[in-house]
């Protein structure tokens, strides 16, 4: 007898498909630097604070019973920044969530709670922008300043034939950046970093704590990793965000890093003007990075050297 006369998979039309009751997420969904910042309540759009330093040490003597000569003091910086509305919407049909779904007993539950993970992922991208804070009109949105855009004391930059160039992550840049937030009073503890900036960091990097190459022979186990760095001002938490702008690096003082917020991540339901059940999550925050001077940022690093 032929296949073709044969009952076979290709005729039979009453076979089931298979189908995992599971769904595979892949959700990166991590916020590192959003999840260590401190959460603050503010009651305005306009969001402002008081920074302030000591004026540099003088060692000029004072003559005995001299007058004296009252200078100019250092005087209080007053930072501005801007609350940033986000939001994500979702919307789903009356005939789909009454649907029989597979891995899922609720569209709507399940869309909601996208939402609310990709809503906090914007918000830890908005802590580590290179924007610029903007108090926007009626028209145009208010944007909240990235730690790339304030942070302009303590700064390394790649650099060649007069101007700015792509270069590779050194070990001394990172040492550079630590003396000079050390130098104006800062006490830095966290590197935030993309992806790549990590890997530089695990390989080429030579002052290293907890890490080692070879662990356990027995178990053929190799470890090039480094999540903390010891450096000549400090040792740093080596944090990698998804979120972090590849070509640059950001070193924070924690104690200084806030997110300020006005309206919290919410739940709002839509108008009824379809056959579906909508709805949004909302949310408006801004970043309090205290003084600037206490941070440090490397521009213009290179992802694409050979490791």
């Amino acid at each position: 007898m032929a296949v073709k006369d044969m009952l076979n998979t290709y005729s039979h039309i009453q076979n089931k498909e298979e189908l995992a009751t599971t769904i595979a997420d892949l959700f990166a969904d991590e916020v590192p630097a959003f999840a260590i910042a401190k959460k603050e309540r503010v009651k305005n759009q306009t969001v402002k604070w008081v920074s302030d330093s000591l004026a540099t040490a003088n060692r000029t003597a004072v003559a005995e019973g001299a007058t004296i000569t009252y200078t100019d003091k250092t005087l209080a910086t007053l930072n501005t920044n801007y609350t940033q509305i986000r939001d994500r919407s979702w919307e789903v049909t009356h005939s789909q969530e009454a649907s029989d779904s597979v891995g899922l007993k609720s569209s709507v539950k399940r869309e909601l709670m996208k939402a609310m993970k990709e809503l906090v992922v914007d918000f830890d991208l908005i802590l580590q922008t290179t924007n610029a804070a903007a108090a926007g009109d009626t028209g145009t949105a208010r944007v909240s300043a990235g730690i790339h855009a304030v942070a302009t004391t303590n700064t390394e930059a790649g650099s060649g034939n007069g101007s700015t160039s792509y270069v590779a992550l050194k070990e001394s840049q990172v040492n550079s950046l630590l003396e000079k937030i050390w130098k104006q009073g800062g006490n830095p503890r966290v590197l935030l970093c993309g992806g790549y900036q990590k890997r530089v960091i695990s390989q080429d990097f030579t002052a290293k704590t907890g890490f080692s190459f070879n662990v356990d022979a027995g178990q053929r186990m190799a470890i090039q990793n480094i999540n903390k760095y010891e450096g000549s001002f400090g040792t740093l938490d080596v944090i990698p965000d998804r979120q972090h702008p590849g070509t640059r690096i950001a070193i924070i003082d924690p104690n200084m890093w806030k997110v300020g917020i006005l309206n919290d991540i919410t739940q709002y339901k839509g108008a009824k003007t379809s056959s579906s059940y909508k709805g949004w999550v909302e949310g408006e925050m801004c970043l309090k990075y205290g003084n600037q001077k206490g941070h440090g940022v490397a521009s213009y690093l290179t992802t694409s050297f050979a490791l």
